[in-house]
């Protein structure tokens, strides 16, 4: 079996799209497994991840960049959607 040939221009959207999906699927997993896991935790990677966006002075690249993107994206709308459960339910 071959690898597929992406255009260059779709292969960083490409890869936001799987690392976002990744990372949601492994919060969703912790959530159901991990009982000390809590909305702090994920507003305290933020914390440090939006420090790393702003850290670029040696340039990561469009890969990375797009990688750590997807990571921070993944993590805030997971938080945003467990907030808001969390409100329905109260």
């Amino acid at each position: 079996m071959s690898t597929p040939v992406f255009d260059s221009d779709d292969f960083p959207e490409q890869l936001y799209r799987q690392t976002f999906e990744a990372i949601y699927e492994y919060l969703e997993d912790r959530l159901h497994t991990d009982p000390t896991f809590t909305p702090d935790d994920i507003r305290q990677f933020l914390k440090d991840a939006y420090v790393r966006q702003g850290n670029d002075w040696i340039g990561r690249g469009i890969l990375e960049n797009k990688k750590l993107d997807a990571i921070v994206a993944a993590h805030e709308c997971f938080l945003a959607e467990w907030e808001t459960e969390l409100e329905v339910d109260t």
